[in-house]
């Protein structure tokens, strides 16, 4: 790492369902914004989560790395690596990152990590919630 290189700015850090990007204006769509995730037992898979990060003031490349972490005990549940090229420091860089059955062990506080070059740039808390299946038939339709 250069030691003299600053680490980018971070802009945001979203967690939602599903992120649309429009094919001629390149403008993104975040669809169901969440901060917690609930299921009947553990451990548990999510469907489909996406991540949305946005970042500015970087110099050149950098290496970049996004991890999901249960707090309570520091387990690394995911992880993924990629690069990011900025043009220059005012170029704001948007990444989406689209997460297929994450599996979370067991529920807690969970973070999304973000790093450029082992510099923690950005993190976002989230619970992961135990929740009681309703018991008994479903309510009748109106």
């Amino acid at each position: 790492m250069d030691a003299a290189k600053p680490p980018p700015s971070g802009l945001a850090i979203v967690i939602c369902d599903q992120i649309i990007e429009d094919k001629h204006t390149h403008k993104k769509s975040l669809i169901g914004i969440f901060n917690q995730i609930a299921a009947p037992q553990f451990p548990c898979r999510h469907p489909r989560m996406c991540v949305f990060i946005s970042l500015t003031e970087g110099r050149g490349q950098c290496e970049a790395r996004l991890r999901i972490v249960h707090e309570e005990t520091g387990n690394t549940i995911g992880e993924l690596k990629g690069q990011i090229q900025f043009a220059d420091i005012h170029t704001v860089a948007e990444i989406n990152f689209d997460l297929v059955g994450i599996q979370f062990p067991q529920p807690g506080l969970y973070s999304i990590e973000f790093y450029c070059d082992d510099n923690l740039v950005l993190e976002r808390r989230f619970h992961v919630l135990k929740i009681n299946p309703p018991k008994g038939p479903p309510p009748a339709e109106l």
